[in-house]
């Protein structure tokens, strides 16, 4: 079957819209446009699309990655017209190319994401110490608890999967980007890598004053 490659933004309201609304909004999305998507098989038949990597809830996306399979040919630009005309506010095509059957999924081709993290001066415990961004970087493990599938708590070393953090602006709050390891081996969320810089600067942040954006795929 024909393959696409979406490369789309996720922005505004419809950063709230979660994974599993997302999937069903592409799905009338794509039925209002006219383009003959492919199902699966079975009982359930479901819309073959392969995400990147899902966004959370409330987190914006300004380049993200989806595979979808159709019936049959479609010229790429003439699908990028016809779904962004279908599209809710928030949702937008980027970009279209034709991807080969033996292409891996997005998801098993993926290795890094950058995003962008802004906090409200309000929201700021106080300004940041000198030196804080490189005296976070020398450490050789730091470490975050998270609670795995089984409920209990796992204490994780994210040290490698911190590959870029820079504070870019000290205006009206604090503006930092960051270069993160995504994928199944190491997945490291740019709010865990913030709570616990503030911490390591000896300030506390509340996650849900961080205002993120996904900037990029690798």
């Amino acid at each position: 079957m024909p393959r696409y490659r979406i490369q789309y933004s996720k922005r505004g309201p419809a950063s709230y819209i979660s994974h599993l609304d997302l999937v069903r909004t592409l799905e009338r999305a794509f039925r209002r446009a006219g383009l003959p998507i492919a199902y699966s098989e079975g009982f359930n038949p479901h819309p073959r699309f392969s995400f990147a990597a899902p966004l959370p809830v409330g987190v914006e996306g300004l380049a993200e990655v989806l595979d979808v399979e159709m019936q049959v040919s479609v010229d790429h630009r003439d699908l990028a017209e016809r779904l962004n005309g279908a599209l809710p506010p928030g949702l937008a095509v980027l970009d279209v190319t034709v991807v080969s059957d033996n292409t891996p999924a997005p998801m098993a081709e993926l290795n890094m994401a950058g995003y962008i993290v802004h906090l409200d001066e309000d929201d700021l415990p106080g300004p940041l110490p000198a030196g804080a961004v490189q005296d976070f970087l020398i450490e050789e493990h730091i470490e975050v608890t998270r609670k795995g599938r089984d409920g209990r708590e796992k204490i994780r070393d994210i040290r490698p999967g911190i590959l870029k953090l820079d504070v870019l602006s000290q205006v009206n709050g604090l503006t930092m980007q960051l270069e993160l390891q995504t994928g199944s081996t190491l997945n490291v969320r740019p709010e865990d890598v913030v709570e616990v810089f503030f911490r390591h600067a000896g300030m506390a942040v509340d996650k849900a004053d961080l205002q993120i954006i996904r900037t990029r795929l690798f």
